[in-house]
């Protein structure tokens, strides 16, 4: 019988490429049963799509069509030619954001990880697109469509992962050079220089460095970003193992695009198109089709160009409304081999965040916030008074340190039977401060950073002013078991596996809470005897202008999680799989801050897959059925009787679908693919959003005090198509190669009662490349990407609620949506050798 293949990233340099179909080096080893035979082979994929033979439904993309994208475009647009995901991307070169979705899951559950390491934010989970590694440095990106790995480090992701690896080294000396120019003065220019193999011990290194800019495709404002890259590589011995160290580190500066709102479109474009809402309900939903006057006015709808710094109505202008952030990390992966049947790899990084999404605030300079304990303000503008409102930068900064490990032990107790125990250690610290800072002459900060890193923002007390100052460790550590088997002559393969993460949250806040729910800060020197404190066990009705003493508080969340999977081999190309995989959420920290006690229950998911594959140098095809039941979801809701924000567990979410892909090269000419989806996903319990007042009774409510349930049962969960369907086709004559990629959207719901629908939309993308191979120049080419070819306006990302519309009385909350960019055109000049 063939053995277990313990091939690592070192083993894959020598022999034919494969693709990794895992996270971690832990989980490559333990899963990676191809066996290498040289040449191209069904592992290797079809033009950079492979499906792996796993018992868990996956795909990978490799650098081959990775590098067909646009430069410098965030790897996770490039995942939208998967099934069962939907990325939408907040501008054309992909340095502004945007929103993931995988089989219904929004990206905070969602795990995301960069050679193994968590990227997702730590306290809130979300994710920032534009922060990834410039993607002439990515080896592959595989989706785990709703399932984990053993060793996931991560208490956030019940809808699967995502995880692209650094490329190797390369054995030979050779450097590469990249500029790109397009429309919105679009310029980027990328770097890379490899040492080869140096020193006795065949030791390599690459160093990149990259730099793009360019103007907001509506509205003023630029995007800007710098990145730096460096990663060196040694191999130990012949057998695999290795030790690799690399370094990375991201400096965006970005103005933000004007999402517009439902009541900013109703302003727009009046009660004709948008109703008020109490015209707005589930069964009479709002459908945002516009007309092309309307999507013009839409694309003027914009933040303001022009500001004076000591007028209060700046909330909206450019400057201030930026996202500042410098990211970087270090990273560590190594395989070492202990005996002939035991292997040993350990991950590990260091992980530096500091952030922040603008701000703006104006404020009277005899305000009680400036005042503090004195009975008079501070003369801020230097005119003699106190009497002047003055506008103030006043950002939300986030710095985060984290410190992660992942370790695995992987044990061939036979040549057909393999286990492995894992641990992951994962420790965030977390602290948010809103430190107010200056405005320059022309309404922009003196430092992105606000007091923080510049000048403060002093109160008459000589108290620094901030809207927050809380600090919060996340702490996970996990313990996992997998064990790997076959049978049947080694057509049946068997994986049992648990993981069991031990998660911990300690909170400490140093001003005072708002009782609104918000989780809002109010951080004052004025003594307490001028404020209106409540006990950390008071519940509504609060008093006015009520609020929490500072606290701490520390939760726990433990969950055993198994994961279970078969393949089977009908032939040597065609195979059957099954798997089930149980996730868990936890609570997010700002979940967690909105008031001293919280009782919200974390996230499960039960995730199942069975479907069939077929692969071959010549096919890649997989079709799958899913099923996903989601139980006690969060979702935050606000009370308008009450007042405040509240947690709830609203129960079940329950979903099933097919997602189908093929991947299929009939000459080496050309080569096609298509991909297709289908998503039903429910909600299955009614939301509570408030309680019936005596003016709510005269509105639908039988008693005073009866509870008021927004109705969601049955309705889809938002931001989530039914439908997604694409293709790519590729075709390559001599020197020039052309690909084009399309893909169908299905309408969209913004509220979980489904009363504001986002119509369907096609984009298509456009590729073409000139080669100078056949002229000596392997790694030389100019390369020509349109986005959005046919200049489609379609909604990207939706800032969803739960209703817009009026329900017993109750008004409704404001959505609000980005606009995709339009048509877009680039060239890309790479030179290599």
């Amino acid at each position: 019988m063939k053995q277990l293949l313990m091939c690592s990233a070192a083993a894959v340099a020598v022999a034919a490429p494969v693709a990794a179909l895992a996270q971690s080096t832990g989980s490559i080893e333990a899963e990676n049963t191809i066996i290498v035979t040289g040449g191209r082979s069904a592992s290797n994929g079809v033009e950079g799509i492979v499906i792996p033979d796993s018992t868990k439904a996956r795909a990978v993309l490799t650098q081959e069509i990775i590098a067909r994208q646009a430069a410098g475009q965030t790897i996770l647009n490039a995942i939208n030619l998967v099934p069962g995901v939907n990325f939408t991307n907040s501008d054309a070169y992909g340095s502004a954001g945007g929103n993931l979705r995988i089989r219904g899951f929004d990206g905070n559950r969602v795990s995301l990880t960069f050679d193994g390491i968590p990227l997702n934010d730590s306290g809130n989970y979300a994710i920032y697109p534009n922060q990834m590694l410039d993607p002439e440095l990515i080896k592959e990106v595989n989706v785990n469509l709703g399932a984990t790995d053993i060793d996931s480090p991560t208490a956030s992701a019940a809808g699967g992962t995502v995880n692209y690896r650094t490329i190797v080294p390369s054995d030979d000396f050779g450097a590469m050079v990249s500029g790109s120019a397009g429309e919105n003065n679009y310029f980027r220019l990328f770097g890379k220089i490899e040492t080869g193999e140096i020193g006795p011990w065949g030791t390599k290194m690459f160093f990149a460095a990259s730099t793009a800019r360019n103007d907001k495709f509506k509205g003023p404002g630029e995007i800007e970003k710098q990145q730096y890259n460096a990663r060196i590589y040694q191999p130990l011995g012949s057998n695999g193992d290795f030790i690799s160290l690399a370094g990375h580190w991201s400096v965006n500066r970005n103005n933000f695009y004007r999402n517009p709102s439902v009541n900013d479109m109703r302003t727009l474009f009046g009660t004709g198109t948008v109703p008020a809402a109490g015209n707005i309900s589930s069964s009479n939903p709002l459908s945002l089709d516009l007309s092309s006057a309307q999507k013009d006015a839409l694309f003027n709808f914009e933040n303001d160009a022009v500001c004076n710094a000591g007028v209060a109505g700046c909330t909206n202008y450019y400057k201030v409304r930026i996202n500042p952030s410098n990211t970087g990390n270090v990273r560590l992966n190594s395989r070492f081999t202990l005996a002939d049947n035991l292997i040993f790899t350990l991950d590990g990084a260091y992980q530096y965040t500091l952030a922040n999404g603008g701000g703006f605030t104006a404020i009277r300079e005899d305000a009680a916030l400036i005042k503090g304990s004195k009975s008079t303000g501070v003369d801020y503008n230097g005119d003699g008074d106190t009497t002047d409102t003055i506008g103030f930068y006043t950002p939300n900064n986030t710095n985060t340190n984290r410190y992660t490990l992942l370790a695995s032990l992987i044990w061939d107790i036979a040549p057909e039977h393999r286990v492995r125990l894992a641990y992951t250690y994962d420790r965030a610290r977390h602290r948010q401060t809103g430190e107010w800072g200056y405005l320059n002459a022309d309404g922009s900060p003196e430092n992105v950073f606000g007091g923080r890193n510049g000048r403060p923002v002093l109160n008459a007390d000589g108290f620094q002013l901030q809207q927050r100052d809380r600090l919060s460790i996340a702490l996970l550590n996990q313990v996992a078991g997998q064990y790997i088997g076959k049978f049947m002559d080694e057509k049946l393969r068997v994986e049992l596996g648990v993981r069991a993460p031990f998660f911990k949250r300690d909170l400490e806040t140093n001003c005072y809470i708002q009782t609104s729910g918000s989780g809002f800060a109010t951080c004052t020197s004025q003594p307490a005897s001028q404020l209106v404190i409540v006990p950390p066990t008071q519940v509504a009705p609060f008093p006015a202008n009520s609020l929490y003493a500072p606290f701490e508080a520390n939760y726990k969340f433990n969950k055993v999680l198994p994961n279970v999977g078969l393949t089977y081999s009908l032939t040597p190309e065609a195979s059957l799989f099954w798997s089930y995989a149980k996730g868990l959420s936890a609570p997010r920290t700002d979940n967690l801050y909105r008031a001293p006690v919280v009782t919200v229950t974390p996230e499960t998911t039960d995730s199942f897959d069975l479907g069939a594959r077929y692969t071959s140098s010549k096919i890649q095809a997989q079709l799958t059925t899913w099923y996903i039941s989601f139980k006690n979801r969060i979702v935050t809701s606000y009370d308008q009787e009450q007042g405040i924000s509240v947690d709830r567990n609203v129960g079940k979410v329950e979903a099933y679908g097919v997602d189908a892909n093929i991947a299929y090269q009939p000459i080496k000419e050309l080569t096609l693919y298509a991909f297709g989806s289908y998503n039903h996903s429910r909600l299955k319990s009614d939301i509570q959003i408030g309680s019936c007042s005596a003016v709510s009774v005269a509105n639908g409510c039988a008693t005073v005090g009866q509870a008021i349930y927004a109705p969601t049962s049955g309705k889809r969960v938002t931001e989530t198509p039914d439908w997604t369907v694409g293709g790519r086709a590729q075709v390559e004559v001599g020197p020039v190669s052309v690909g084009a990629q399309a893909k169908y959207v299905g309408s969209r719901y913004a509220t979980d009662v489904n009363d504001v629908k986002v119509p369907s939309y096609t984009l298509v993308d456009l590729d073409a490349r000139f080669s100078l191979a056949q002229w000596g120049a392997d790694k030389t080419y100019f390369q020509l990407n349109v986005m959005n070819l046919f200049n489609k306006f379609y909604f990207g990302n939706i800032s969803t609620q739960i209703n817009a519309g009026t329900i017993q009385g109750l008004a409704g909350a404001n959505p609000n949506f980005s606009i995709g960019a339009p048509r877009t055109v680039m060239g890309t000049l790479t030179v290599g050798f």
